[in-house]
């Protein structure tokens, strides 16, 4: 197993990315410390993973509050005495204006998840790192940013500037022995992927069917990955197979970005 008895950090537990990610550590082997800020829901994820027979413990976590974030990674250093890979999944989405006529306000809220939230779990992580002079760090980000797709302002600026505090803590600690790396997400499969294109194709005349096939030739695949494919990624990265690899935002999303 690739993750034999490591100790993984997994947040933006939710139906989708985050639950495949976890589950799939928790099949390689790893022991989880889970969060997001719906207890219900973390605690179903939970107890799947223990289904597998590893050791999770659940901690309702808002990525926003800094000592929040402090409290959860001494919460696994208390259970585990370490901490080897931090996956950063949590995220706010965009809100979907023009920049002309976006609020301020909006922009600071989605920062303060997207980059603040990733850079809250950082600092609290790293020391303990440091001091074993070992750790895995996964930041998820979008392909928004690298190519903002209209109305996406916010959002995208916040995730191209979370590629770029992956570059610097890289830099910065890779003489520690610590990994930082990114993964550029594109469309997955999912219930809002699905409604979206049910609107698309009611609105179009079309089948979803016939959506679909419409919507897969975007992808060089020609097919939309699925949340379990993409959550392969993050296991590869936090595993020793990509010892060698740091600093890099590697762009999961069946080649749709470079055919657009």
């Amino acid at each position: 197993m690739l993750l034999e008895d490591k100790v993984a950090i997994v947040t933006g537990i939710g139906p989708g990315l985050g639950r495949d990610v976890a589950l799939l550590f928790a099949r390689e082997g790893a022991h989880l410390v889970i969060a997001a800020r719906n207890a219900s829901r973390l605690e179903a994820v939970a107890e799947e993973a223990r289904a597998l027979g590893r050791d999770v413990l659940a901690i309702p976590t808002d990525l926003t509050d800094r000592a929040g974030c402090r409290l959860l990674v001494e919460a696994t250093l208390e259970r585990h005495g370490r901490v080897d890979v931090l996956v950063q999944n949590g995220h706010a989405d965009g809100d979907y204006k023009v920049v002309t006529d976006s609020d301020p306000e909006d922009w600071r809220r989605i920062m303060e998840v997207n980059l603040f939230g990733a850079l809250h779990l950082v600092q609290a992580v790293v020391p303990s790192m440091k001091a074993r002079g070992d750790g895995r760090i996964v930041l998820m980000n979008s392909g928004a940013s690298t190519d903002p797709p209209p109305t996406l302002g916010a959002y995208s600026a916040s995730k191209a500037a979370l590629a770029s505090l992956v570059r610097t803590i890289a830099v910065e600690l890779g003489p520690h022995g610590i990994r930082a790396n990114g993964i550029q997400l594109g469309p997955m499969t999912g219930d809002n992927f699905r409604g979206y294109l049910e609107n698309l194709a009611r609105e179009a005349g079309r089948t979803y069917e016939e959506e679909l096939a419409l919507y897969n030739e975007q992808f060089a695949l020609r097919y939309t990955p699925t949340p379990e494919e993409c959550a392969g990624t993050a296991l590869f990265l936090a595993s020793d197979l990509a010892r060698p690899i740091t600093g890099q935002s590697i762009a999961v999303n069946g080649g749709k970005w470079f055919l657009t």
